[in-house]
């Protein structure tokens, strides 16, 4: 007896097909002309990424497109991209002539980004769970997963994961340091994977760290985003406020809207 699918199944793996096949050829990455090789070649230069690291996180922006598709979110209310894709993204809307043709060609409308999607964190959360859920789903494990990672663990409240899943030797060395009561050392970890340490108090003001993160970056502070454990940081925020202890990571990002 030869097995037959049940339509619906045969149908949702046909929209599939088709939404990678239509996002790879018109975000093509080959020949250098095309539009996903000036995208890649832009986050190269703007992002600080090698030419393999800017091609990789296009290709994994183009399995949140075909995820978009294929749950026709186009409001942004189902899915939100992990930081990594999301700048990508924003690279992408900033070519606003490029986006647009980009999107009624595959979609027949504009895919929309919300700017202010990172002020209710637990409807943020829930999307992020659906969009891994449908990644999987739909690429099953043939997705990059560090350019998939969110930052700190969602179920959680403090969401350490990104620190306890560190162990080189000088993790372990930071981890053993000692330091005088009231004092930790805290890093700043940006979208290339440089990480910059500070020792601070752990009543210190953060605006005191983010400040000075941001001139040795020669950037205005406004124009960066700071999280801990997936949330936004604010300057007026002490490191016991948030909860931080000895190696905890801030991740740093541009500031370009919410998601």
């Amino acid at each position: 007896m030869i097995y037959r699918p049940p339509p619906h199944f045969v149908a949702m793996e046909t929209v599939i097909a088709s939404a990678i096949f239509m996002v790879d050829d018109t975000l093509a990455l080959e020949p250098a002309c095309a539009a996903g090789a000036q995208l890649a070649a832009r986050i190269q230069r703007k992002l600080a990424l090698s030419p393999q690291e800017a091609r990789k996180r296009v290709e994994a922006y183009k399995q949140f497109l075909v995820l978009k598709a294929v749950t026709k979110d186009f409001d942004a209310t189902q899915l939100s991209p992990p930081p990594l894709v999301d700048a990508v993204w924003h690279e992408h809307i900033l070519d606003t002539r490029g986006y647009s043709v980009f999107c009624l060609t595959v979609f027949l409308q504009v895919v929309h980004h919300d700017p202010n999607g990172d002020l209710d964190g637990t409807a943020r959360d829930r999307r992020r769970r659906m969009t891994l859920g449908t990644l999987k789903t739909v690429f099953k494990d043939n997705y990059d997963k560090e350019i998939w990672a969110y930052p700190g663990a969602l179920p959680s409240k403090r969401g350490r994961g990104v620190v306890e899943q560190e162990d080189t030797p000088a993790s372990r060395t930071r981890r053993r340091s000692f330091l005088p009561p009231g004092q930790l050392t805290i890093r700043i970890k940006d979208q290339t994977g440089e990480e910059t340490f500070y020792k601070v108090k752990k009543t210190t003001k953060l605006e005191n760290v983010l400040d000075a993160y941001a001139t040795r970056r020669g950037v205005p502070v406004d124009s960066l985003r700071f999280l801990f454990s997936g949330s936004r940081v604010r300057g007026d925020q002490t490191p016991a406020d948030i909860e931080m202890v000895d190696g905890d990571q801030l991740d740093c990002m541009l500031e370009q809207g919410g998601c």
